[in-house]
């Protein structure tokens, strides 16, 4: 059985879409654990349509999306996990390809290709399996929810969702999962596919998110002090990140502190000593990096 947790919150308008491809699977073992976030709109009742002793609903306070996917594994019943996202689709192969990839070798780590839609329908990018670079040791594979299929121990092995994070989560989490991999031999496994559709639509996103953003790449910064030393180009944009945040929340020693970091790595980008300079005038901090 594969195990597919979806964390939700107030989606009734959208997860039925959700449900209906999960449904359309060619490969029928499968239960979908839907992890409701303390939704104040009429979720179960859509849920409740389906009438499918598969889909599971578990409502609970608002406690957050990492935290409802950990809860989600430790609910479930299959040795392999995949994560999805409530306002997302799949396609009917999805979890069939990634069974046809499992073969004798059961601790296999497969990764599919994914899709963006817009509101009307149009495909505006997609995204392949890719070499992530040193810090990820050079793995190609992708990691949005929906397109990583995994065995459930080494979820839990590595600990699980930081539920202090508020951005960057999945990224964060495959940095611990790494080590995990190694310590079992694990075969990684690309699938050249599109099997997953992400909707873009109006509402909260955390790439507006400035306050989450900052706190996501600081935390991720302290956590993974070691590892980020393995990968300079990704050290730099995360201290670039953190710093830009920075100024748009108007923190601005920190927003120099992160600076002067990101100088140590890359001396000679001038972007970063534009942007410290403006971290002392205000009026042109808020001209080229205002907080809305």
């Amino acid at each position: 059985m594969i195990s597919i947790i979806t964390p939700t919150y107030n989606r009734a308008h959208l997860i039925s879409r959700m449900i209906k491809s999960v449904v359309a699977q060619t490969f029928k073992d499968w239960e979908l654990l839907v992890m409701d976030d303390g939704s104040t709109d009429n979720t179960e009742e859509i849920i409740e349509q389906f009438q499918d002793s598969r889909i599971k609903f578990y409502s609970g306070s608002n406690t957050g999306a990492s935290q409802k996917r950990n809860d989600g594994v430790e609910l479930a019943a299959g040795n392999f996990i995949i994560f999805l996202d409530s306002d997302d689709e799949v396609y009917p192969n999805w979890l069939y390809e990634f069974t046809q990839h499992i073969g004798s070798v059961d601790n296999s780590v497969i990764s599919c290709a994914w899709e963006k839609i817009d509101h009307t329908g149009k495909r505006v990018e997609a995204g392949y399996p890719k070499n992530h670079g040193k810090i990820f040791d050079d793995i190609s594979i992708n990691f949005l929810a929906g397109t990583l299929m995994l065995k459930k121990e080494f979820f839990l092995e590595a600990g699980g969702y930081d539920t202090e994070l508020s951005s960057g989560q999945h990224t964060e989490l495959l940095m611990r999962l790494i080590p995990v991999f190694k310590n079992y031999n694990t075969k990684i496994i690309a699938i050249n596919k599109i099997l997953v559709q992400i909707h873009l639509h109006q509402g909260d996103r955390i790439r507006k998110n400035y306050e989450g953003i900052f706190k996501g790449s600081t935390r991720t910064l302290k956590k993974h002090r070691s590892l980020f030393r393995k990968d300079p180009e990704m050290h730099f944009n995360y201290n670039s990140i953190a710093a830009v945040m920075a100024l748009r929340t108007n923190r601005l020693k920190e927003a120099r502190f992160y600076l002067r970091e990101a100088v140590k790595i890359k001396p000679l980008e001038p972007r970063t000593y534009f942007r410290y300079l403006i971290s002392f005038h205000p009026s042109l901090k808020n001209k080229f990096y205002p907080n809305k």
